[in-house]
């Protein structure tokens, strides 16, 4: 028999991929795990769900994604890359 295995994604491999399809703005989470799922399928690579939602969940975690809402709920939470210049212009708001 010549079954072909699928790789198995390197974890830093997930990661860049998921923070590629995020950006400053808010965008829904279901569309960045949908995006990371549809790349590694395109490669040939499975992955589960499961897998793509704990590393969101872990870069939310170490702050290199912000969130809003809870990320569980994929379709009713958001995240954005983290915006120093946007987080510093609103200090500056509140502090007149």
């Amino acid at each position: 028999m010549n079954r072909k295995r699928s790789k198995k994604p390197e974890i830093s491999d997930i990661d860049r991929t998921l923070l590629s399809f995020c950006g400053e703005r808010w965008l829904k989470v279901a569309r960045i795990i949908a995006n990371t799922k549809i790349s590694f399928e395109n490669r040939k690579i499975k992955l589960s769900n499961d897998a793509i939602d704990a590393r969101m969940r872990a870069l939310v975690g170490k702050g290199r994604l912000e969130a809003k809402g809870n990320i569980r709920k994929w379709r009713h939470s958001e995240v954005r890359l983290p915006n120093e210049r946007v987080e510093a212009a609103e200090k500056l708001v509140t502090a007149e």
